[in-house]
């Protein structure tokens, strides 16, 4: 469930910044790495509603992650 409710944060202007640097300072890599997924995702399914899109999430991830 919080995989999910990281992922329905994440596209919302600003947020998605605040995720990943929260996700840097999990121990749980696993976790973590499911947070990804969910997250871009969400980015893809609420591409109107997003404040990015999910290649630009992806790309957001990969650099500060």
């Amino acid at each position: 469930m919080i995989i999910h409710v990281l992922g329905q944060i994440s596209y919302k202007e600003g947020c998605l910044e605040k995720v990943v640097q929260n996700l840097r300072e999990w121990e749980n890599k696993e976790l973590v790495q499911e947070a990804i997924i969910e997250i871009i995702d969400v980015h893809q399914r609420y591409i109107d509603f997003s404040d990015k899109t999910a290649e630009e999430a992806q790309i957001y991830i990969s650099k500060h992650l």
